[in-house]
């Protein structure tokens, strides 16, 4: 006869609890549930998820190849600290694999669907637009929009080796088109900035619609360029709380 410990170390092994846990260790991580540099454990772990060890031990690996984490001494691991720099980078590299995206779509002609979709992103910012200012709310259903704009692209593509790489790249702290940052004590900077990157984003389904890959490919690494120079101005001030909306992620990155 089996006993429920053991029946639940061998559900454990399942891809359904190796996946809650990953994806709930990472949410604590990227919310500030830990510190950079602080030990996490797989016996407290495990009992507070309420799993045995085994998830927790593979989900600490996948995080660690996911780069969130590092080895850490006698075994174990510790949450791994992002220079400002390391952020920078990534964004770079996000609007590398974004543009290459953009131009294989362009250069295998869009789809009528896929047109339709990043038109209706469009459509839904020029609502946001036509007010003339941001609410709180808006600044969410901006970002969701922004992500959709973005994701449809790279779904566009057809390259799933591309969408891997930047799901992958998407991890590292402040480096996703969904990590946004919202300075509402200074909406009209708010304002010009999202207008800035509306505007970015007509030009770049004009050039899809075109078919012009090289043109597109340059659109989206400038789009990249625009959001990691934002983020480098605004790093103190989003750090310090100082008016600024929050963004997953942010306590890992640090000035150094």
């Amino acid at each position: 006869m089996t006993s429920s410990a053991e029946t639940r170390q061998s559900g454990d092994r399942g891809g359904t609890n190796l996946e809650f846990v990953t994806l709930k260790l990472r949410d604590m991580i990227l919310s500030g549930a830990f510190q950079p540099g602080e030990r996490i454990a797989e016996i407290p772990v495990s009992a507070q998820l309420g799993v045995s060890r085994t998830p927790v031990r593979l989900a600490l690996n996948i995080l660690e190849q996911e780069g969130l984490l590092t080895g850490a001494s006698r075994r174990g691991f510790a949450v791994r600290a992002f220079s400002i720099d390391e952020v920078a980078d990534a964004i770079d590299t996000r609007g590398v694999l974004e543009g290459m995206a953009a131009r294989l779509v362009a250069e295998k002609g869009l789809s009528d669907a896929h047109r339709e979709e990043l038109e209706a992103c469009i459509t839904g910012s020029d609502g946001i637009m036509e007010k003339g200012y941001l609410s709180y709310e808006d600044t969410a259903e901006w970002t969701q929009l922004n992500v959709s704009f973005h994701d449809i692209i790279v779904e566009a593509s057809g390259n799933a080796a591309l969408a891997k790489a930047i799901e992958t790249n998407d991890r590292i702290p402040l480096a996703s088109a969904g990590a946004l940052a919202f300075n509402l004590h200074a909406p009209d900077l708010m304002l010009s900035a999202v207008r800035t990157s509306h505007d970015e984003h007509v030009k770049i389904l004009q050039a899809l619609i075109r078919g012009e890959g090289a043109r597109v490919e340059a659109l989206m690494r400038e789009h990249a360029y625009r959001s990691r120079e934002a983020k480098r101005r605004a790093f103190d001030d989003m750090k310090a709380r100082r008016g600024f909306t929050e963004i997953p992620g942010l306590d890992l990155v640090t000035s150094d």
